[in-house]
């Protein structure tokens, strides 16, 4: 067999196909005399890298611009406006949220959230997710057909979540707060939760009907405030990327299981991240489906992300986790009052 030539681009890409590094397109680096240097588009992720073109900014452009055009001119939650984008030289300018902005989950760890705002911010939230989640094949079939053509955005929201939640509950991935000893889980459960793995990610690859923001948490939901009395004068939501026709209960229940771990990491915000979830979920008003739908992604966000983000000590992080896989559990097989019980929490 003739040597390699790893100089040449098709020499490159077969070697790399026996490698973690199989690559869609191999880019040639300028610069350097003494090596080659080359910018790969991963097949598939490596230790949570994966590739992410830059077609993901005709999305952001193109949702912010249909967000903005979807809700009143009077909504207390909005989103930037784009006044310029360069698709050649992937340039967006596009309004900020001023000086006096500051991320929601910021807020809440300067002790800012009183129960008041808590309440206020979830009801605001909750209403412009159900406006969002209003763009549908049914009213706005041209909207839908385009951001169902996100596919690398649905491909990141399978895997970032479900495409890791088997590997995290046994152990295959090493994550130091759950071994030694490692995390017990039921097989019954464990079974359940590939079903779930297999069906949720199927059923993200293929959703066609519902527009969803894709990546709703908070530290990307800014808020404006005051810089005299503090108080929040708006919201804007931003980083739409993961735009894409999906499942309305990923949005709300990554929200929720974010919103969850700051109320267990945080204790003086318990009080008020309950109100807050309660509050959101209230104004949503969400049908058992997205309900249920939201309960399972709400324990799925907890099993994968809390291990792999620093939040607080290992016998924490282990009770969260725990808790990922009841909400999975009872999100899956449990009567729809339990359903609605685990949003209220009150």
């Amino acid at each position: 067999m003739a040597a390699k030539d790893l100089a040449n681009l098709n020499d490159l890409t077969e070697y790399l196909q026996t490698t973690p590094f199989a690559s869609s397109a191999i880019h040639v680096l300028t610069g350097g005399t003494g090596n080659f240097a080359c910018r790969l588009q991963l097949l598939s992720p490596y230790q949570g890298r994966y590739p992410f073109s830059l077609e993901r900014q005709k999305f952001e452009v193109e949702a912010l611009r249909i967000v903005e055009a979807s809700i009143p001119s009077t909504s207390f939650v909005s989103v930037p406006k784009v006044h310029f984008f360069d698709e050649k030289e992937s340039v967006i300018i596009m309004d900020d949220c001023g000086v006096h902005s500051t991320t929601l989950k910021q807020f809440v760890l300067d002790r800012k959230c009183t129960s008041d705002l808590a309440d206020k911010i979830g009801s605001q939230l909750g209403m412009f997710l159900r406006l969002i989640h209003g763009i549908n094949r049914e009213r706005n079939p041209d909207v839908c057909d385009v951001f169902a053509g996100n596919a690398e955005a649905k491909r990141i929201s399978a895997w970032a979540t479900y495409g890791r939640l088997v590997s995290t509950l046994n152990g295959k991935d090493a994550l130091p707060a759950l071994i030694d000893p490692a995390l017990h889980i039921e097989e019954e459960d464990m079974k359940m939760i590939s079903e779930v793995v297999e069906r949720t990610s199927t059923m993200i690859s293929e959703a066609k009907d519902t527009f969803t923001m894709g990546d709703f948490w908070p530290g990307n939901i800014l808020l404006s405030l005051d810089p005299h009395t503090g108080n929040v004068e708006g919201i804007d939501v931003v980083d739409w990327e993961l735009s894409k026709t999906g499942l309305p209960g990923l949005d709300l229940g990554q929200f929720t299981a974010e919103v969850d771990l700051l109320r267990k990491f945080y204790p003086s915000f318990e009080d008020s991240g309950t109100k807050m979830i309660g509050a959101l979920y209230g104004s949503y008003s969400a049908s058992e489906d997205v309900a249920r739908t939201a309960a399972i992604h709400w324990g799925a966000h907890l099993i994968a992300w809390t291990p792999r983000v620093h939040w607080g000590e290992k016998e924490d992080t282990r009770v969260m986790v725990a808790n990922g896989v009841k909400l999975m559990v009872n999100g899956r097989t449990g009567p729809n009052s339990l359903i609605n019980d685990m949003f209220k929490l009150s």
